[in-house]
């Protein structure tokens, strides 16, 4: 999941901006939950308390305060949140420099434009050191999420294939899945006994899909039609980190 705040003080934009927002995010398998504000004032207020956003579209051209001076005082709080600025003007850009910008967009945004710098910034977000840690035979071992290809279910152990190697350890696929929602890479039921990291999915159709090492995975019967309409499998291309 991530946590994405929308800040402009033309309402209009604010709701073209969360759409495509939504519509990029569909597009890429990833489940986000957005807030928008009309001012810079509610923003910061919410970072301020504890509002964790992982990626910040700000406005730099504001009437109350522009976005780099609110971007100055949500860098006090906040000094990793990914802030894209939206702006008319290419002339910000020098004085923007202090606040660590992660990328700007010019107005009127361009779809395509915005699905780039979008899958960069989760690109980024989630190549951040994310571990999953567990106990097997008196041994804890830590494995770098972005690295998991799937999680294989196999009676009572779960079977963690990676891109160096298999381990196994006790437990449930579903306490495996839950585990895995606090981490930013989007992880796909497909299957009662298979949990898919979608990073390392090289290809898919209507009934499998096959992983970076060749496995061929089936989607089960029943969660077809879930996925389907979930992620539309059947009408927008894969776009698969690489």
């Amino acid at each position: 999941m991530l946590y994405i705040a929308i800040c402009d003080d033309d309402i209009q934009t604010t709701g073209e901006m969360e759409l495509l927002v939504q519509k990029i995010a569909k597009r890429h398998l990833v489940d986000v939950e957005i807030e928008v504000f009309c001012d810079s004032k509610g923003l910061v207020d919410a970072v301020k308390g504890g509002s964790a956003f992982d990626i910040i579209y700000l406005d730099i051209e504001m009437e109350k305060e522009d976005g780099i001076s609110a971007a100055k005082r949500i860098r006090q709080y906040d000094k990793n949140v990914l802030i894209i600025f939206v702006t008319g003007h290419e002339n910000h850009m020098r004085e923007s420099f202090a606040v660590r910008p992660f990328r700007y967009l010019l107005k009127p945004v361009n779809e395509q434009v915005m699905d780039e710098c979008f899958k960069a910034a989760y690109d980024d977000i989630s190549n951040d050191d994310y571990y999953f840690r567990f106990h097997y035979q008196r041994t804890s071992h830590k494995i770098a999420v972005r690295d998991i290809l799937y999680c294989e279910s196999n009676k009572r152990k779960v079977v963690i294939v990676t891109v160096n190697g298999t381990y196994e350890l006790y437990g449930k696929l579903n306490e495996i899945e839950e585990k895995l929602k606090n981490c930013k890479a989007s992880f796909l039921r497909v299957h009662q006994s298979f949990l898919v990291n979608y990073k390392h999915v090289s290809e898919q159709t209507y009934e499998f899909v096959v992983m970076d090492n060749g496995r061929k995975i089936p989607i089960s019967e029943c969660r077809r039609k879930v996925i389907s309409e979930q992620y539309c499998f059947m009408e927008v291309p894969f776009y698969i980190n690489g």
